[in-house]
């Protein structure tokens, strides 16, 4: 048997002791613990009672001595950025409000119209559910229009629409 590793000292036993009254956190209260029994058993036998690998409580110690409890808490992965930018997302919100596309012609959105006109005008590449929930994060959604016959009139069409409420 080798010997005892020391991970920790005197004084950091005594800053666990404080932080343990004052922490509300249960993973790092366990955390905690376990360092504060490292202190007087083997590393080993500490890692086996928490059910965790030695190398994870050398861990520990290491990010305390050098964070503090900050050390201890968990890090976020983060995440895909969006694609869109701030203004990009400001021109997609003003298509699908007036109706109209890049070039101001009228238009019905849908989610491969918009995923084309942003390859078109920001020449960026978009599949359907980031760009769903880019659209739901800026309050609007993509409404699927109303089959046509290929023989209807348009111009009769219009006519018979309800006025919306845009032109009242």
């Amino acid at each position: 048997m080798g010997r005892k590793k020391i991970l920790i000292n005197s004084e950091i036993i005594e800053l666990i002791k404080s932080d343990l009254d004052n922490i509300k956190d249960s993973g790092i209260a366990i955390k905690l613990k376990a360092l504060k029994a490292s202190y007087h058993h083997n590393v080993e036998e500490v890692a086996s009672v928490f059910d965790v690998d030695r190398s994870s409580i050398e861990r520990w110690a290491s990010n305390y001595k050098k964070y503090g409890i900050e050390g201890l808490k968990p890090k976020s992965r983060g995440h895909n950025p969006s694609k869109l930018s701030a203004e990009d997302k400001g021109i997609l919100k003003h298509w699908i409000l007036s109706e109209t596309d890049s070039k101001g012609q009228q238009v019905h959105w849908t989610l491969k119209r918009l995923i084309k006109e942003i390859q078109l005008v920001f020449n960026k590449e978009i599949t359907k559910t980031p760009l769903w929930l880019t659209l739901i994060s800026m309050n609007l959604s993509v409404k699927t229009p109303k089959p046509k016959h290929y023989k209807s009139d348009e111009a009769k069409q219009s006519e018979i629409k309800k006025n919306s409420r845009i032109d009242k």
